[in-house]
């Protein structure tokens, strides 16, 4: 697990490390080496020699010196260019002194000199140590300048916890920044460099540890993100001994006579990823169409009102069914009316297991979210950017710019489990801890994605997995299905029967032997 902090936490967490004996000088010269040591082992066995850090005044170009220092000391050919001054910094003032006589060829940076737009472009590596995390506003056009002909120069861009003029807590670009080929991030991840637009600037991400204690960054909720091996290690080892029963029955009630897609999407997702017994219920009238897919799951044909949806009529033999199964999902497709209101109803006040509420079950609810509240059974839901905002009355728009405080807004709101989908789907149980996923592609903006997401999630819960790790689990495995099935197709090409059809290859990397 990877963390991911604000600005602010990330003050705190240095100062409660210098208030247990860290000094921010040695901070300081623990991040400079970390950020070296990543750059070595990237360049060393290559012949690129010739180092241009770009430094500012602050605490980033302070780092700067000491990636300075230490890659001289190892055979680079380094320049340092200042590009305000010397250091106002008491830390950075420091190691700047300690590489004056080291070699290292230290220039002061002129917009208009080509002397140093020649040093740009004939440097094999750019560090790019100009702004870090206390950065906030408009770089100034001189700088704005420089970052351009530092993003469009023949070297590689490393930048040193953000690419220069991005803010750490923001994903909105006010004005260009340098666009990475790496991102050194010390300490933890930050916002702007998992969250699109600025996210697209960042290239590859190392994050570089100094040495913080372990139990300061524990004292620090906020969000989080996770690795392949993250999910693999708590993936459940199956018995050989053991039979469908043992990985649960999936209830789905799904589809519409205009809809039936969504029925069948979501139901052979929760078969391909390893539920022992899928049960979909559906409205009669969608009947034929229900048998053209997924021959292993048991269909459950329900009484359907006059537009092709499910019936009130049906409520006896859902709460039935609901006696007999590990987990239930409603809503993939189901259509909107008084019928479905009444219906989702019926599921939240009677199932005593975890329910997935999805898509129309989320929007059926939009005026009843108590009902969601006071669930029997642990409930999530999967809105999309659209949905929640219907829940929280506001618009797509104003979800969109703080993902994190809608998903924050809508667990308070309806108690559940939140997983608000869309690029850098965010996931949260307790509206503190955030999960960020990283997995995915535009690909995946496709319809019946998202049922094909909420299949995953049922059937991961039927598995014995809890449900608030389920959500998690099943978003990761989701993305990474969209990100095999990418590679061999296309992301214009991409549908949700393709991300399905990756799913048994996409397991194999998380299944224990």
């Amino acid at each position: 697990m990877i963390k991911i902090l604000s600005s602010q936490q990330i003050r705190e967490v240095e100062n409660m490390a210098n208030e247990g004996g860290i000094t921010f000088l040695r901070l300081m010269e623990n991040a400079g080496s970390a950020c070296a040591k990543v750059i070595r082992n990237k360049f060393d066995d290559t012949g690129l020699r010739r180092v241009l850090i770009v430094c500012g005044k602050g605490k980033n170009g302070g780092d700067g010196y000491v990636i300075a220092r230490k890659l001289s000391e190892n055979g680079y050919r380094v320049t340092v260019l200042l590009t305000m001054g010397e250091p106002v910094a008491d830390t950075a003032m420091e190691m700047l002194e300690r590489i004056k006589n080291s070699g290292v060829q230290i220039e002061s940076y002129c917009d208009n000199d080509e002397k140093y737009d020649l040093l740009i472009q004939d440097s094999d590596i750019i560090v790019d140590c100009v702004f870090g995390t206390g950065f906030s506003g408009v770089p100034d056009e001189r700088l704005q300048r420089l970052f351009k002909k530092m993003s469009e120069s023949n070297g590689y861009v490393v930048s040193i916890d953000l690419p220069s003029g991005m803010c750490a807590d923001s994903s909105e670009l006010l004005a260009p920044c340098v666009k990475a080929d790496m991102t050194i991030s010390v300490i933890a991840l930050k916002y702007s460099l998992v969250y699109y637009p600025s996210a697209e600037f960042v290239g590859e991400i190392q994050v570089a540890s100094i040495g913080i204690p372990e139990d300061i960054l524990r004292s620090f909720s906020g969000g989080y993100t996770l690795n392949i091996n993250d999910i693999k290690s708590k993936m459940p080892k199956r018995s050989e001994l053991s039979n469908k029963g043992d990985f649960g029955k999936a209830l789905i009630i799904a589809g519409s006579y205009e809809m039936p897609g969504a029925a069948l999407l979501s139901s052979q997702a929760a078969s391909e990823c390893g539920a022992g017994i899928v049960k979909l219920a559906f409205p009669d009238k969608a009947y034929p169409v229900m048998m053209n897919t997924c021959p292993e799951k048991v269909l459950i044909p329900l009484p359907s009102n006059k537009f092709g949806r499910i019936s009130t009529l049906c409520e006896a033999r859902i709460k039935s069914e609901l006696k007999n199964c590990s987990a239930v999902l409603i809503g993939c497709g189901l259509g909107n009316d008084y019928d479905t209101k009444q219906v989702v109803t019926s599921v939240l006040e009677n199932s005593e297991v975890p329910i997935v509420l999805d898509a129309d079950g989320i929007n059926s609810m939009c005026e009843s979210i108590d009902i969601i509240k006071n669930a029997k059974a642990k409930v999530i839901i999967t809105p999309h950017p659209g949905e929640a905002a219907r829940l929280l009355g506001c618009t797509a728009k104003e979800v969109q710019a703080d993902r994190i405080g809608a998903c924050r807004d809508l667990v308070e709101l309806t108690g559940a489990t939140v997983v608000l989908k869309g690029s850098r789907t965010v996931v949260s149980s307790n509206g503190e801890d955030f999960y960020i996923n990283t997995t995915g592609n535009s690909g995946l903006a496709t319809a019946g994605s998202g049922d094909v997401l909420a299949g995953i999630i049922v059937s991961l819960i039927c598995q014995k997995i809890n449900p608030d790790l389920s959500a998690v689990m099943g978003t990761f495995i989701h993305g990474y299905a969209g990100d095999i099935a990418t590679e061999k197709y296309s992301k214009m090409g991409m549908t949700a029967q393709k991300i399905i059809t990756e799913l048994p290859k996409t397991l194999s990397a998380f299944e224990k032997g």
